[in-house]
């Protein structure tokens, strides 16, 4: 009884915090009764019957759409279930009450500019190649790749608090005034030449791990570390970023500095090289007395933990999460009848 009322409490939480005065909610996969022209089993099918501004809420599973519609997708974070790894003694464990395997693809096709896509996991994002302009796509606490290679203008992108696998750019697509904040990202791999013209954007407080690509664009890098090396950044402009000496070179700019490898291994993160119990994202909190604490702009730390909006374990969506609840069992009757509900914001 208590699991099924929290598993229900949680659900309508989503519902009241996030629905706009106009706005439907609509969700996949979601395992409990079905409601009409709310629950849906494919996310093609919720994309459909969706009308601008609507919200789909994702649930444990393998979807795939193409989006034609500004609406707003969120899902229940990441790297939360225990059985599937990547926890550890940093992760918000026990603060959700969903996990389970997720993976969804989104194809933008005309039309689905401005949409926003928030605490996914297994996440995949990717134009059409239709050659239509694709604007204002807000990428928030996801896990995943995101990919603007396709014939497709791409332009005012935000990828907030991510942790991606993989940024490709470059090939036909053009992607311009694209802002990177507090994000671990693997690799960012670049489909094509690229030139300087087609190429721009910024990167705050993010972790680069291992083969960076910049496709020759023109990109402002400030407050980053760098644990491998970097290419086709001619264009590009360094300030306040760590840099690992034993792969790449410091680039001039101010406040550059640079540690080699080993330094990098045993000073600047609290998991690496050997992760130990950290999460797959805490394992990046900054060790005392990193050379990367307090030696970005203005005296914030360098990596996704510093700067005015620092990454959030586990990818939880902006919306409070209750994560204990005290009930009365099934066959108990009484008026009043007392249950106590306990709310994190996740902001």
């Amino acid at each position: 009884m208590k699991t099924k009322l929290f598993t229900m409490l949680l659900a309508a939480m989503f519902i009241m915090v996030i629905q706009p005065s106009n706005a439907t909610i609509r969700r996949v996969g979601y395992w409990g009764t079905a409601r009409t022209n709310v629950d849906y089993t494919d996310l093609q099918s919720a994309h459909d019957a969706a009308v601008a501004g609507d919200t789909i809420l994702i649930f444990p599973g393998s979807w795939s759409a193409t989006y034609s519609k500004k609406l707003v997708t969120l899902g229940y974070g990441y790297f939360v279930d225990t059985s599937s790894g990547g926890l550890g003694t940093q992760a918000n464990a026990g603060l959700q009450n969903i996990t389970g395997t997720l993976s969804i693809s989104i194809t933008l096709a005309a039309g689905s500019s401005n949409c926003t896509f928030e605490g996914l996991d297994g996440f995949n994002i990717s134009g059409d190649g239709s050659g239509a302009t694709l604007t204002g796509i807000t990428i928030r606490r996801c896990n995943g790749s995101v990919n603007t290679y396709y014939t497709n203008t791409y332009s005012n992108w935000q990828i907030l608090q991510s942790y991606l696998y993989q940024l490709a750019i470059g090939s036909t697509g053009t992607i311009s005034n694209l802002t990177v904040n507090n994000s671990y990202i693997n690799w960012i791999y670049n489909y094509g030449s690229g030139t300087a013209s087609n190429q721009s954007g910024q990167f705050n407080n993010c972790i680069f791990y291992s083969n960076i690509d910049f496709s020759n664009g023109s990109f402002m890098l400030k407050n980053d570390i760098f644990i491998y090396n970097r290419n086709n950044d001619a264009n590009c402009v360094y300030q306040y970023s760590l840099f690992n000496t034993d792969y790449t070179t410091v680039p001039s700019g101010i406040g550059n500095v640079g540690t080699d490898n080993s330094s990098m291994q045993s000073i600047v993160f609290v998991g690496y090289s050997t992760q130990g119990s950290f999460s797959n994202d805490g394992m990046w909190v900054l060790k005392a007395g990193s050379p990367a604490k307090g030696t970005g702009q203005s005296g914030t730390d360098m990596g996704i933990y510093g700067g005015t909006n620092p990454y959030k374990l586990s990818g939880i969506p902006r919306i409070p999460a209750i994560y204990k609840l005290t009930a009365p069992s099934s066959t108990t009757s009484g008026n009043p009848y007392t249950i106590t509900l306990s709310v994190r914001s996740n902001n």
